[in-house]
């Protein structure tokens, strides 16, 4: 072989190296093209933490987003290693962790155990996406440490290979049919005056934009059909009596000092009261949710499961 065959191989072997370490470069920072970030970043663990893990169903980040099933996470690095010095763990960051792989053990006082296990049907994260949202949730009142994040990564587990079965439900429906049942205001009670989808209904219960996503279907049923088992943070039961000796039953929308403000339900209509200090006698929450709970009587078979259909079509 001539010298010039020889440059031509010693050239692309060289371009062929630097190619290597370009690849593997922007892999691990997570810039690899495609759809959005990649890898164990930051900007990665940002998309999917409003997108496919669908983590801001439950969660706000300060006035980012709406949800009120968990509890903030404006600030969280920080709170993190307060909670961790008082559990006895290590740092903040295995705080995160734990909160995510086990999250029945750590529920914030004053919010239900209704974290899923993401990794687990039907959010399915893999373990660089759970490694990818908890740098994002460093950078919530502190910083990303991605080397430290590595370190602890076998405690994370990786997505679920336990095949899941597709819910049947044990007569044949059609989940059109309960996004009618679920909107249709001509019925004794509609979902949609307390619950929002897609921003269309109240906001007096709940919003069930991405519901499906979430939850299983065991959950949903439980919910409609016991809906005082778990009671949202934020929707709790109010009963309250005047100083005129009125009582009222209603969910707290607001309170300051200045004011209480209660919607309570009257035939059906959701009315706003509110109440100074003044005019408060007594005030006490209560552990019976505003929701019906005689939704087995007041729904068909067919028009109860149409409607757990419709809810788990949200993604």
């Amino acid at each position: 072989m001539g010298s010039f065959g020889k440059a031509i191989i010693f050239s692309l072997l060289i371009l062929g190296f630097f190619v290597y370490v370009c690849y593997y470069v922007t892999g691990l920072s997570g810039g690899s093209g495609g759809s959005g970030a990649k890898g164990v970043n930051p900007e990665a663990g940002e998309e999917i933490y409003w997108g496919e893990g669908q983590c801001s169903t439950c969660h706000s980040i300060g006035t980012s987003g709406s949800a009120t099933r968990g509890p903030n996470q404006e600030g969280l690095a920080a709170r993190a290693e307060e909670r961790a010095k008082e559990r006895g763990l290590t740092s903040g960051l295995e705080y995160l962790i734990e909160s995510i792989v086990n999250p029945g053990e750590y529920v914030v006082d004053g919010f239900d155990n209704i974290m899923p296990k993401v990794y687990d049907a039907p959010i399915l994260l893999d373990r660089e996406q759970i490694m990818a949202v908890i740098s994002y949730l460093q950078t919530l009142g502190g910083e990303a440490d991605i080397v430290a994040i590595n370190k602890l990564k076998d405690k994370i587990p990786e997505a679920s290979k336990k095949k899941v079965e597709p819910w049947v439900p044990p007569i044949v429906v059609d989940a059109s049919v309960g996004e009618q049942i679920f909107f249709d205001e001509k019925r004794e009670v509609t979902c949609s005056k307390c619950h929002t989808v897609n921003g269309k209904g109240a906001k007096v219960g709940p919003d069930l934009t991405g519901i499906g996503a979430v939850q299983t279907p065991q959950y949903l049923i439980e919910s409609i059909l016991q809906p005082s088992q778990v009671i949202i943070k934020g929707f709790e039961t109010m009963y309250l009596i005047g100083t005129d000796g009125m009582a009222y039953t209603g969910i707290l929308q607001s309170q300051t000092d200045e004011e209480t403000v209660l919607l309570v339900d009257e035939e059906g209509e959701m009315v706003e009261y509110v109440f100074y200090p003044e005019e408060i006698e007594q005030m006490q929450k209560q552990d019976v949710s505003i929701m019906p709970g005689n939704f087995s009587e007041m729904l068909t078979t067919y028009e109860f499961y149409g409607i757990v259909s419709y809810l788990l079509s949200l993604k």
